[in-house]
């Protein structure tokens, strides 16, 4: 295995990091910066980024942070449903009642959003994932789910999360009353320097358990050129080339492996 042939104590780039453990990239303060700010205000945030960007990592950590005792979050990770199924969604998540009609759900989401945040003292976090999927009739239906006392007061949270796709989907003219809720934004470029990629392998390096160097300065530059400077992608791009450099007995990891595990991949 290439954890014991590079001397490491587990394999680099897990998915199933620690909040603790996480690199801390710009993307991930400026959004997670974001994101408390809006715990303080309340609102509406749209978090995009490509897919392996670290939009995931991002809400992994604020849910972390969230006390139990002044805030309930829900989370589904496929809001492509139609209209009728992002209410039962929201309806179950809130562990209400069933009900059938549109307008029953309606009702009882906005009476159990209003009893948490007036009669708990908990603030509902309703985070959409996938949201670039929802189809225009869904996400215009947002509106009327934000809508409180005529729209002048905000007693919840609510994160869309999604691909670039969903910033155009909002820049349309129909969502614009839906994209002037919008609080805060923030869209997850990845590494855009050799020197942030650099600091994230060493820093994934070292919590698998080595703080010797191991790729080479242009294998790095490399991975990230051929990574998009993605996190996801660069960690398995840097697997792959340890793989194959492990095939080729070689001790150290060169940009000519990198391309060549890429053409692998």
């Amino acid at each position: 295995m290439i954890t014991a042939y590079f001397g490491l104590k587990r394999m680099p780039f897990p998915k199933e990091l620690k909040t603790e453990q996480m690199f801390e990239s710009f993307d991930l303060k400026e959004s997670f910066t974001r994101l408390q700010l809006l715990k303080q205000n309340r609102g509406l945030f749209c978090l995009t980024g490509e897919p392996g960007s670290g939009k995931t990592t991002v809400l992994r950590r604020f849910v972390d942070g969230l006390n139990p005792q002044t805030h309930v979050h829900c989370y589904t990770p496929h809001a492509t449903v139609n209209r009728i199924d992002l209410y039962r969604q929201l309806n179950q998540l809130m562990k209400l009642p069933s009900k059938i009609r549109k307008s029953d759900l309606f009702e009882q989401i906005q009476r159990g959003v209003t009893d948490l945040y007036e009669g708990q003292g908990k603030t509902p976090v309703i985070i959409l994932d996938e949201a670039h999927l929802m189809d225009h009739e869904t996400l215009q239906e947002l509106i009327l789910i934000t809508n409180f006392q005529m729209d002048s007061r905000v007693p919840f949270l609510l994160i869309l999360i999604g691909q670039p796709d969903l910033r155009e989907k909002l820049r349309r003219r129909m969502h614009e009353p839906l994209n002037q809720r919008i609080t805060l934004r923030y869209h997850m470029a990845g590494f855009v320097d050799d020197e942030e990629a650099r600091s994230f392998v060493l820093h994934q390096l070292k919590i698998a358990g080595r703080t010797d160097p191991l790729f080479e300065e242009p294998a790095i530059q490399m991975l990230r050129q051929l990574g998009h400077g993605l996190p996801r992608k660069m960690g398995n791009l840097a697997i792959a080339a340890m793989t194959l450099a492990m095939a080729k007995k070689s001790q150290s990891i060169s940009a000519d492996t990198v391309v060549k595990a890429a053409e692998g991949i």
